[in-house]
């Protein structure tokens, strides 16, 4: 059952004079959810607009900026705090677009028996992934009159995610196509098969498809989170299925969140001129019954790369598991192996044995096993931080990629080239220790140089 109640009054001391604030609270899904209206001052009724979140913000005041942008234009804006539960983080927990077109579709109905309001007239507004959920809501109901997207994307998250990243490392000067494509590609493989990227390879297109209210289409040329010119291209042609009023709209020197961005890594709080204006007229025209045939407005922007499809198929040494998995069997040979090469070199030491001892030595088996370590370990806190910090920080840079990863190369060539050395010695008889601390040693670093070669760590 849907609540609405309007709590008249409710402003902030500073608030102007163009509109009045109401508080808001509806229920979806069980669930009941609070939002502020601002609603015009001007004699009513009013069109109206439901902005709906991106993938990182759950607090209504994250998109007040452009509630009174609309507001200030004679349109009514809700703004309204995004479900929690599985959703305070991009790309994790129990993710579900349908849940939160089902949020902004009791929002709509909302505002739909609000005395001052059109109920003919409210639409939806999505920036990023809140594009993809308005879309949802838009095509499974004609209760929303129109349509805004910015920023949205037009390939599977996964797919986008990827995209971002390359972008990411290469303006912190990362260029090496191995540090790259382990970070834009296998990693992200490893996090769809670890459950740790929800809604990793849905599609947006079928939901565009079908879409047949008016659309605003709108993105920044300078934004390097998702691929514009792909996803323009992508939507324009799902639009155009049975949308018969698509209007596309770039605007330059903008980033993703539609922000001023020159080189579409720093955005101030600025929005860029024309922005608001493009949306409130086209609002205007549209609901005064004057929406026109699919045009396209700005240059529309370059892409220096592609994204990359296919990421969501993952081969069976991709898996959390046979990563994971491999990465533990080697820090347990590792571990047990050095330990005993240490306790051996120990024992001789104070036996005062010869050079030739009948066991296993430190030397080059030692060294052997205890880079392995070092790298194993190493390539799991590194990596770990790097995937939790969406690799915004990969600083300091030593030639074409971050230093510590030329660290982690570093010792992965020790490794293998130590127990090159080792396994020379054995064959000559010199160094001969037990069958199983040699054998563990050579078949751990035989498959320590599988998975350093998969990660790209010996990548020139």
């Amino acid at each position: 059952m849907l609540l609405v109640w309007m709590l008249p009054g409710v402003q902030a001391a500073e608030q102007p004079s163009e509109w009045t604030e109401a508080a808001v609270q509806f229920t979806s899904e069980g669930l009941t959810l609070n939002g502020t209206l601002l609603l015009p001052d001007t004699p009513g009724p009013h069109p109206a607009v439901v902005l709906v979140h991106g993938s990182n913000s759950v607090n209504r005041e994250k998109y007040r900026g452009e509630a009174e942008l609309f507001a200030r234009a004679g349109i009514a804006a809700l703004i309204y705090d995004k479900r929690k539960d599985g959703f305070a983080s991009s790309r994790s927990g129990g993710r579900s677009y349908d849940l939160l077109a089902a949020d902004a579709g009791a929002a709509v109905e909302a505002l739909r028996t609000h005395p001052r309001l059109n109920p003919e007239h409210i639409g939806l507004w999505g920036i990023s992934e809140g594009a993809w959920v308005a879309s949802l809501t838009a095509s499974r109901s004609d209760r929303a009159d129109f349509l805004i997207t910015v920023g949205a994307s037009g390939v599977a998250p996964v797919r986008q995610q990827s995209w971002q990243l390359v972008n990411r490392l290469q303006g912190q000067g990362v260029s090496s196509p191995g540090v790259v494509e382990a970070l834009s590609d296998r990693a992200l493989r490893l996090a769809v098969s670890a459950g740790m990227f929800a809604e990793a390879d849905y599609n947006p297109l079928p939901a565009f498809e079908g879409v047949k209210q008016p659309v605003l289409a709108i993105w920044g040329r300078q934004d390097r989170i998702e691929p514009p010119l792909e996803s323009y291209r992508l939507l324009k042609q799902a639009l155009e299925k049975k949308s018969e009023s698509a209007s596309y709209r770039f605007f330059d020197r903008a980033g993703h969140n539609l922000r001023s961005a020159p080189d579409g890594v720093q955005q101030t709080e600025e929005f860029p001129a024309g922005y608001a204006d493009t949306m409130t007229s086209w609002v205007k025209h549209v609901t005064s019954g004057q929406a026109s045939g699919p045009q396209t407005a700005g240059d529309v922007p370059q892409q220096g790369h592609l994204s990359k499809p296919g990421l969501h198929t993952i081969a069976w040494y991709q898996t959390a598991w046979a990563q994971l998995g491999t990465m533990l069997v080697l820090v347990v040979l590792f571990l047990g192996c050095w330990m005993a090469f240490l306790r051996r070199s120990r024992r001789l030491r104070r036996e005062g044995a010869a050079s030739r001892g009948t066991g296993p030595r430190f030397g080059t088996g030692g060294l052997a096993a205890g880079s392995g370590l070092l790298t194993v370990l190493g390539f799991t806190v590194y990596f770990g931080w790097l995937m939790s910090s969406g690799a915004k920080h990969v600083a300091p840079i030593v030639g074409d990629r971050p230093l510590v990863w030329l660290l982690l190369q570093l010792l992965a060539v020790i490794t293998c080239g130590a127990a090159a050395v080792y396994a020379f010695s054995l064959r000559k008889g010199s160094g001969t220790g037990t069958r199983m601390c040699n054998g563990l040693l050579l078949g751990g670093v035989v498959l320590f140089a599988a998975w350093a070669a998969y990660w790209q760590l010996f990548s020139l």
